[in-house]
């Protein structure tokens, strides 16, 4: 089953105030990818989904100190969004992790992957919170 949904929201780079997307029934559900880290060393990331949707603008902040603009060359064209869960642990992983997205949508022909054109981009979550020390098994019997 495909199907599209009006995702309502205000956004400067969204000029008709709503997008066209497959919020609630997206083309590819479930699965995972498999990182190389370096020789022997993998991370699996998990897929939440894949959903087509209407791309917005571009909002772009670096012309002029004091003011935003917005291109509105791209709004309405079609695009993947792939929506990973949050197993990515380092800055270095999000990059190993779009590096073989990329590999594999060039192979299947779904994408070029020129990043330039901004026909691959990336939005990746990363947390920077410093580490919570281990409770040891003990403690952590105490607590409860």
């Amino acid at each position: 089953m495909s199907a599209f949904d009006r995702k309502n929201y205000f956004y400067p780079d969204l000029p008709q105030g709503y997008q066209i997307s497959q919020l609630y029934h997206p083309i590819v559900g479930e699965g995972e990818v498999l990182v190389e880290l370096s020789p022997g060393v993998a991370r699996l990331v998990r897929i939440e989904r894949i959903h087509l949707e209407q791309d917005a603008g571009k909002s772009i902040h670096d012309i002029d100190p004091n003011l935003s603009f917005v291109d509105y060359n791209r709004t309405g064209v079609a695009l993947m969004e792939i929506v990973s869960r949050p197993d990515l642990r380092g800055p270095e992983e999000a990059a190993a992790y779009v590096t073989k997205l990329r590999q594999i949508l060039r192979y299947l022909g779904t994408c070029d992957g020129d990043m330039e054109k901004g026909n691959l981009r990336a939005d990746v979550n990363v947390s920077v919170r410093k580490p919570v020390p281990a409770i040891s098994a003990p403690a952590a019997r105490s607590r409860t």
